[in-house]
């Protein structure tokens, strides 16, 4: 049998510590953490990015070499010097564990997270950060991507350790069509409105404050589920921005969301009923935001659907404090908006979240038998409420049909439903006044009513 030398057996152990945990270190220079191409990409003007009102490039900005300041063994960073490099996450002296405080450095909104008060099963079970999130995640592949969400810069997914679901209402109907932190996360957050002239004038980053408890719901590019996302704000030279992104909070929730937070919540009743979703609202006797709550749906003209109001800061923008009372008013309209890998809820996703779901409210039990009843209010005008009974999961779908029996309006076809009472929100979009019939049907059962509609 050959004996390894000793020269062999020290370059082996010089070379192993590098393969072991930085994978191949060529990488690093297309890595995400190497090129920081995410911002490049969301604010550049030909992305729709911020640089479109602005006018400034990404260059002058400086923010291409974004970094903490000190370097992972605490010696400070010199700004005219650094390059992303090892130093940056690991203290090589104490070995090649990076700790969660070195990931937040930059990870900034993950620590807001904490500091809001927010938890998470995974990090009250002892897991970091490195716990999910791989080499190939922080080293590179070889691919220069984009942005973290352009499909396949991240691998770590839930289903990777969760292989199996237990079967109930909720992972039968929605496992392969939702991603499981839609349902399963408390809340994302937005640092919102961002003062952009503080930057460009004095370097500072400067925002109103974080908004919370709240998720927006879009169609994530890449894994065709819905997706939690959130948004980010800006001000500019009297010009506002906004711009939306699927966003993976790291606030999970043991038990999922009951029924009513997602369906026919109070979002969907005020798009049906005014067409516009409030999110931010300005208090003029509080002088402050009146935050985003519960969850949001993106809907398919949510440039013209979502109500946002826009502030900018009045004080001094070169100083390195921030007078909560600068804070004014701008605008409810936005001069530039920016949906990056990401699309809106579709008509027929919007018309599921329509449905209010649930069981018989007196007895607490499902329904004894099939029932459509009557739509309430009816007339009605600017919506109404078709409310049916499953008392067994069944396969679903529920018309609008004319005087003449031309279909008007589809609102569920052939969807497969769990038992339960299902409250249905129906808007007088595409609908005349007049008299028309919605029916449902199933293989066991099918029923039509008459409704009116008031212009």
């Amino acid at each position: 049998m050959r004996r390894v030398t000793p020269f062999l057996a020290i370059v082996a152990l010089v070379i192993l510590p590098s393969w072991l945990f930085a994978q191949d270190p060529g990488n690093f220079a297309t890595s995400l953490h190497g090129t920081r191409q995410g911002k490049f990409t969301w604010y550049d003007s030909a992305n729709g990015g911020m640089e479109s009102l602005t006018g400034i490039p990404m260059s002058q900005l400086g923010c291409h070499r974004c970094h903490p300041g000190t370097y992972a063994n605490g010696s400070a960073v010199d700004p005219a010097t650094y390059e992303p490099g090892c130093n940056d996450c690991h203290n090589f002296v104490q070995g090649t564990a990076v700790a969660d405080q070195i990931c937040l450095k930059c990870h900034s909104r993950q620590g807001t997270e904490r500091n809001l008060g927010y938890q998470d099963v995974h990090v009250l079970k002892g897991f970091q950060c490195t716990t999910c999130h791989t080499k190939k995640e922080m080293h590179g592949d070889g691919t220069a991507y984009a942005s973290m969400l352009e499909p396949g810069a991240t691998e770590v997914t839930c289903e990777k350790c969760h292989t199996s679901l237990a079967s109930n209402a909720s992972h039968d109907l929605h496992g392969a069509k939702v991603q499981c932190t839609a349902c399963h996360v408390k809340s994302v957050i937005s640092c919102y409105n961002c003062h952009i002239e503080s930057y460009v004038e004095g370097g500072i980053r400067r925002h109103y404050g974080p908004q919370r408890d709240f998720i927006f719901l879009v169609n994530r590019e890449g894994t065709g589920k819905v997706y939690p996302a959130s948004f980010q704000t800006a001000s500019y030279d009297g010009k506002t921005f906004l711009a939306i992104a699927p966003f993976t909070p790291h606030t999970v929730m043991k038990e999922g969301r009951a029924c009513a937070e997602c369906h026919n919540n109070a979002a969907i009743q005020e798009y049906d009923q005014t067409g516009k979703i409030t999110v931010t609202k300005w208090d003029t006797t509080q002088k402050k935001i009146i935050s985003p709550t519960g969850v949001i749906p993106i809907t398919s003209d949510w440039q013209q659907a979502l109500q946002i109001d826009y502030l900018d800061y009045t004080g001094d923008p070169k100083s390195t404090t921030t007078d909560p009372t600068k804070w004014v008013f701008l605008k409810s309209t936005a001069d530039g908006q920016q949906m990056l890998y990401a699309q809106p809820l579709t008509a027929e996703q919007l018309n599921k979240l329509r449905l209010a779901v649930g069981v018989e409210e007196k007895q607490n039990t499902l329904p004894e038998a099939f029932r459509l009843m009557q739509n309430y209010p009816n007339p009605f005008n600017p919506a109404t409420t078709i409310e049916f009974h499953l008392p067994s999961p069944t396969v679903v779908t529920l018309k609008i049909y004319n005087l003449m029996g031309f279909e008007m309006k589809t609102l569920l076809s052939n969807e497969k439903l769990d038992a339960g009472v299902y409250k249905f929100s129906v808007g007088i979009d595409e609908l005349t006044s007049g008299v028309y019939f919605y029916q449902l049907v199933t293989p066991a059962f099918s029923q039509t009513r008459k409704m009116t509609v008031l212009r």
